[in-house]
């Protein structure tokens, strides 16, 4: 493929027009123009000549792979799925991404059953911008167009609302506008770039990468339980980023942004504020690693408890193996605490996914200390939960994998919430999923 310095990157397939759409802004508004020069020395993710490569990330001149969800880091080796599409325009297109049509039986008393759906769709473009390297993202979900405001059930779910009360065991749909965002990442030194990172809708610096961006857990079609302790901030109306960048392997950066959580209105843009702040530490030693500390401080971010603040600590690992017939191993550990006036609570996970050949096989392991739950006495339970199940593609039709898979989830929690959950309930999963094939 030609090499311009300018790319596009959407996820989910049909995303091709708003990428169109969006170079042609780009190109209008003179951001485009002719690639600048750089190092004459080859570097992962360039060509010979020193140009951008559209395997390039936004931060830095080394595989995309390695840049999750916002501004966060995976392992460099880590699996990533992308279709190039034929140039439009002027730009290399490409696709990522997932989506997802599931059948989900959560058991016990509390439990329903429901058809529900998991999408997202991003799109970004990058240039080079002077010594820099400029990117745009815009990300969008269909989950509230077909899942409703109730979102699916998901048991022991916590932390939205819906008509002014808590959701009870379920998860809450996407934001339709998920992203908005801009970078721009600047070398300043020798082995130092800086970088920032902004926009009406992003991703601050707390946390990991986003349960739907990691590869140990993109297969898995349920959210965590415990997002709200981890990754819950991957949406939030107002974002701006600082960080620099040394030696391509440690990330420091620091964000303010709006900390409330996204209003049950899952079609606009809420009011931005940037009352919130944080700041993550990432370390990737090698390709096979990343490991990230972070600590936010929220500013009223639940709409039940208006006027109530909170700190979040977080800490994560990420492991990829590259193994023979070029399968892989990903797995993260991941731990959250939130701290408020009246107590703390924390949350821990172990997440993996094999992909061998056409077959993914997933497992996901929480423990978490559940304090919202809703009609059982106050109170805080710790809950553990662990979902185990596999995909399999069945086909693969112009560079996208077509794969169906099923799924089975089991609880362990204190006897006192038997009267509510039942003794052994039990979560079962069928779900059909395409997304572009292994690069």
């Amino acid at each position: 493929m030609p090499l311009t310095g300018r790319t596009i990157v959407a996820h989910m397939p049909g995303s091709a027009t708003l990428a169109i759409g969006l170079g042609a802004a780009i190109h209008a508004a003179g951001l485009t123009g002719q690639p600048q020069e750089h190092q004459h020395h080859h570097m992962p993710g360039m060509d010979m000549s020193g140009q951008l490569s559209p395997m390039d990330g936004r931060l830095g001149h080394w595989s995309m792979a390695k840049e999750g969800s916002g501004t966060s880091w995976m392992p460099e080796s880590s699996p990533m799925f992308m279709k190039h599409l034929p140039k439009s325009g002027g730009f290399d297109l490409a696709l990522m991404g997932s989506g997802s049509v599931n059948f989900n039986d959560a058991g016990g008393p509390r439990g329903e059953s429901q058809f529900f759906s998991n999408s997202m769709f991003m799109v970004m473009a990058k240039e080079q911008a002077g010594k820099g390297i400029l990117g745009l993202s815009a990300m969008a979900s269909l989950d509230a167009l077909f899942n409703g405001k109730r979102g699916y059930p998901n048991l022991f779910q916590t932390g939205e609302t819906d008509g002014g009360m808590p959701m009870r065991d379920r998860q809450h749909p996407h934001e339709l506008i998920a992203e908005l965002s801009a970078t721009y990442s600047l070398p300043i030194a020798a082995k130092t770039r800086a970088f920032v990172y902004g926009g009406p809708v992003g991703e601050p610096a707390l946390g990991g990468p986003m349960f739907l961006h990691r590869p140990s857990g993109m297969e898995i079609p349920e959210a965590p339980i415990s997002h709200h302790w981890f990754d819950s901030t991957h949406i939030s109306f107002g974002v701006l980023t600082g960080g620099l960048i040394f030696d391509d392997k440690l990330q420091l950066e620091g964000s303010l942004f709006n900390g409330q959580e996204p209003d049950e209105n899952r079609f606009d843009i809420d009011p931005i504020h940037l009352g919130s702040a944080s700041g993550r530490a990432t370390y990737n030693p090698t390709k096979d690693l990343s490991f990230q500390v972070s600590y936010g401080f929220l500013k009223d971010p639940e709409a039940l408890e208006p006027g109530v603040d909170q700190h979040r600590l977080t800490a994560s690992a990420m492991v990829n193996r590259l193994l023979p017939n070029n399968d892989d191993l990903a797995l993260t550990a991941f731990f959250g605490q939130n701290i408020k006036p009246d107590g703390r609570s924390s949350a821990f996970g172990l997440e993996a996914t094999l992909y061998h050949g056409s077959t993914s096989f997933f497992g996901r392991f929480e423990r978490v200390d559940k304090d919202e739950l809703v009609a059982v006495p106050p109170g805080k339970y710790n809950v553990n939960k662990i979902l185990l199940g596999a995909t399999k593609d069945f086909a693969s039709v112009e560079g996208y994998d077509f794969g169906v898979g099923a799924y089975v989830g089991l609880y362990s929690y204190p006897s006192s919430l038997d009267p509510f959950y039942g003794k052994n309930p039990v979560t079962l999963g069928l779900f059909i999923r395409v997304r572009p094939s292994k690069m």
